[in-house]
Parts: C-alpha cells; structure tokens; sequence
C-alpha cells in the first residue's frame, strides 16, 4: 500500500513540474486577446506585436503588463519577476544556469527604469531564448 501511495505522489509531482515547465499557447493567445480588449488603443499595434516589434508607446507598455500580469510572470508590487513562469514562457530550461542568469540579468538589468515588462521581455527576446519563443508562438 505505500508502495502506491509513493507512486501517486511521485506522480503528482511530477506532473506538477510538468505544468512549470510550458505555458499553454490557448492560455497566452487568450490573456493577449483579453488584453487587447482591456486595452483598444493597442490595436493599432497589434500587427507590430504579432510580428515581435514593440513600440515603446504607453498602449503597448500597458498591454504588455496586462500580459504579463494574467500569465503571472511579474510580481508588479516589487517589479521582480516569476522566474519559473518567465522560464515557461521562454521554454528556457530551469536547470540550465545560463538560461536562467538572462531572465535574472534582463530582470536585474532594469531596475532602476520605470516599470514595464516591455523593456525586461525585449531583453530577453534579444538573446537565444527569443527565439525558443518565436518557435512556440508560431508552433514550430
């Protein structure tokens, strides 16, 4: 019997991981289309961001919070990030040191700016790990 029991929690933990380790496309496509209804101004960039250009405008700053927010990969209280979730994001591999020093170097590097997501995610998207999320954005 506690042969079972272990079975069931390694089981659970394992899909427990399963779920840190990638963001459902459905769930990112879906906070984005939320996000652009809470934020109509944004619309007029929309094609922009499909395509990964993001103007430094308060509409995309605001609808990349929004993004952000719902997919809870920034605290936006202390400005830190949710690591395991950007790493998700990214399909950064959470046990490849290097990997996870650009999420904290790109969250660490801007600090000292007025707070958007925009500007920690361009950092990330300008290293290897924008291109992982191109790949899932495109379903590739």
């Amino acid at each position: 019997m506690k042969f079972y029991v272990f079975l069931i929690a390694l089981f659970g933990l394992v899909f427990a991981e399963e779920q840190l380790k990638s963001i459902p496309r459905e769930e990112f496509t879906k906070y984005r289309l939320e996000c652009l209804i809470e934020n109509p101004k944004a619309s007029e960039y929309f094609v922009e961001i499909l395509n990964f250009g993001y103007p430094d405008v308060p509409e995309v700053n605001a609808f990349m919070d929004c993004v952000a927010e719902k997919l809870g990969l920034w605290d936006f209280k202390t400005g830190q990030p949710n690591v395991d979730r950007v790493a998700a994001l990214f399909s950064a591999d959470p046990n490849n040191a290097e990997d996870m020093d650009i999420i904290k170097n790109c969250a660490v590097k801007l600090e000292e700016e007025d707070f958007h997501v925009l500007n920690k995610c361009l950092c990330i998207l300008n290293t290897r790990l924008g291109d992982n999320l191109n790949k899932y954005l495109v379903g590739a």
